[in-house]
């Protein structure tokens, strides 16, 4: 399998200063995704709340999820638990309408519907704390340019190192915001 393109990077890292729903900040980024420019808060930064689903939510959707500026839900994190441990791998997709919420606002990341994200999640080495209460000190954004179909696939291939190469140069690329 190639390397598909990758038109976006990000490093998001934890918030330490935000109490409550753990927040993650990107602090660096390389390539172009306009769109991240709409998710943009007041003091000029992309930030996303890392979420849990609810325990009366009996949809198929992933047990965790980023939410962006506006409760835009960025993507659940799919493979996020495998056989009840953290992977540190996880992938996702934007919503692929329009629009979103009861209110109908517009969908900044409808363009992007048929990208897919794949996640490369840090941890700070704690093991006294359960799991399922660590909170990832940073996650690695992945945008791939109309992978949404293969993304799972692509998850698999990142896990095996099949990105390797790819992500050191997007790392050295990156511009600290």
């Amino acid at each position: 399998m190639n390397t598909p393109r990758i038109k976006y990077y990000a490093l998001l890292v934890y918030n330490r200063n935000n109490g409550g729903t753990p927040k993650y900040t990107i602090i660096k980024e390389a390539g172009f995704m306009p769109e991240m420019e709409e998710l943009k808060g007041r003091d000029g930064k992309v930030s996303m709340y890392f979420m849990q689903k609810d325990k009366d939510d009996k949809s198929s959707t992933p047990p965790m999820r980023l939410q962006a500026k506006g409760s835009l839900n960025f993507t659940g994190l799919k493979d996020y638990w495998q056989d009840g441990k953290m992977s540190g791998y996880c992938f996702g997709y934007p919503d692929p309408r329009p629009s979103y919420s009861s209110k109908n606002k517009p969908n900044p990341l409808f363009p992007c519907k048929n990208d897919g994200f794949l996640f490369v999640v840090h941890y700070d080495d704690n093991t006294e704390i359960p799991p399922e209460q660590i909170k990832p000190s940073a996650f690695e954004l992945i945008v791939i340019e109309g992978g949404k179909l293969m993304i799972s696939a692509y998850c698999k291939q990142l896990m095996m190192g099949g990105f390797d190469e790819a992500l050191g140069q997007l790392r050295k690329q990156a511009v600290t915001l």
